[in-house]
């Protein structure tokens, strides 16, 4: 592949980039692994999560990460390559730190009994059906969601956007909590890791070797495409 065309516009760069997307699906193939395999955990709620009450409502803008994450990063992909490909990386970076915590550290928070009466408690039976009570710690839908509100606040220079991100970020955050996916603790170490994340991401020397990387790595392939 020709790296030039991960930062071109037009149908062939589009579509490269989009396909960049797929790294996300693929690592999230490892925390299905690790919560099929998880048997035993660490519960680390404390006694704030007990005065969060279960409330279904809540599924919704739990469910709608899926359609946040990645539609910001379909939208970037398009219009902003450099933003898109930072957050890319830092999500897929923070996933895999993610992983390495749950396979040394697994925890869990305990669901309460969810009787399955309309929609949306049966959309919560669903997630909790399809997604065994492990590997918490940090939360992967507050990383995402705060990663996504970073940049938007650096990058995007419209009010509404970042407020509609600031809102979505928040009820996000309160999803987890409210359909007890995550504790407050989940949400402290999301919260640091993505702020880590972020910056590090944002530093220019950080960019650099990421570009000198792509060059060197580029250029090898061509080096061996002449000898041969």
């Amino acid at each position: 592949m020709n790296t030039d065309l991960l930062m071109q516009n037009g149908k062939k760069g589009y579509l490269y980039r989009i396909l960049f997307m797929l790294l996300v699906p693929m690592a999230q193939g490892i925390y299905f692994f690790l919560n099929l395999t998880t048997t035993q955990a660490y519960d680390i709620t404390i006694f704030l999560d007990k005065f969060i009450p279960f409330n279904e409502w809540f599924i919704i803008p739990y469910v709608f990460w899926y359609v946040y994450t990645f539609g910001a990063l379909l939208v970037l992909a398009l219009t902003d390559y450099k933003t898109y490909y930072r957050l890319l990386f830092s999500i897929v970076t923070g996933m895999l730190v993610c992983f390495v915590i749950y396979y040394i550290f697994p925890t869990t928070v305990p669901r309460p009994h969810v009787p399955g009466t309309n929609p949306l408690q049966k959309m919560v039976l669903s997630i909790y059906g399809n997604d065994k009570p492990y590997n918490c710690f940090p939360s992967i839908h507050m990383l995402d969601t705060l990663l996504i509100t970073l940049f938007v606040f650096k990058h995007n220079k419209h009010l509404w956007i970042k407020a509609a991100s600031a809102v979505i970020c928040v009820s996000i955050y309160l999803s987890t909590w409210f359909v007890k996916q995550h504790s407050i603790l989940d949400a402290v170490a999301s919260t640091i890791l993505a702020v880590i994340l972020f910056f590090v991401f944002e530093n220019q020397h950080v960019i650099k070797k990421l570009v000198s990387l792509r060059e060197l790595l580029f250029f090898q392939k061509r080096v061996k495409e002449l000898s041969e």
